[in-house]
């Protein structure tokens, strides 16, 4: 079953959100990531600088299996990405900093004909929803209620996410949600529409949310 990798890669260099620029030798370090990643997954890899705290990197793939991916991890070639990153990222916690992967039970590259890829928006919206192990059937009958709502305002760009595989919390189930946009502010006029009140309905079945928003590493 094909799966979506979902990484967060903390880098250890001060960004904000008035100095995006990732330095040039990161860009060749990330160059060389996705070569490797895509050469042993034989898919496709994204790389996305996040908006609020810019040095945070997301890393999103394809591979056939989840074990597909464990087997890859103590690869050698695994082992000189992990030292070629040690002294620009988190790779082990630092201030509550760590780099972290897991995975989505659906291909989040799959496109409708339809539509055009979230990744290929200017903005993403990566939304995580934190639900309750009891609330999940509530939640995916709601969600599927008023999913359309929030495709209809992100069109052309297809609204794509998955269950986390491997569960964080053995009460608590994740869905992460991918939402394209023109920009931020975008987003944000989403919350200010009538058809709004009634996606938020999702709300009552939620114990919590996590949105981030980003943008493609350039030069990448």
């Amino acid at each position: 079953m094909p799966v979506t990798e979902f990484a967060i890669l903390p880098l250890t260099h001060a960004l904000t959100k008035d100095n995006l620029l990732l330095p040039s030798a990161v860009i060749q370090k990330l160059k060389i990531a996705k070569s490797v990643l895509e050469e042993a997954s034989n898919h496709e890899f994204r790389f996305f600088q996040q908006i609020e705290d810019p040095y945070v990197i997301y890393i999103i793939g394809k591979w056939d299996s989840p074990e597909a991916h464990y087997a890859f991890l103590p690869s050698a070639k695994n082992q000189e990405l992990l030292k070629l990153f040690k002294e620009d990222a988190h790779i082990e916690e630092v201030d509550r900093k760590k780099m972290q992967i897991w995975h989505l039970d659906h291909d989040v590259f799959d496109v409708p004909a339809n539509a055009k890829s979230v990744f290929k928006a200017p903005i993403i919206s990566c939304s995580r929803h934190f639900v309750p192990k009891v609330n999940k059937a509530d939640f995916i009958e709601k969600f599927n209620e008023v999913r359309g709502l929030l495709e209809d305002f992100t069109k052309p760009y297809n609204v794509v996410g998955g269950w986390r595989i491997e569960k964080g919390n053995e009460e608590t189930e994740e869905l992460v949600l991918f939402s394209g946009f023109e920009s931020v502010e975008n987003h944000t006029e989403f919350a200010k529409t009538e058809r709004f009140g009634k996606y938020r309905e999702i709300v009552s079945f939620v114990g919590g949310f996590e949105v981030k928003h980003l943008k493609g590493v350039e030069r990448l």
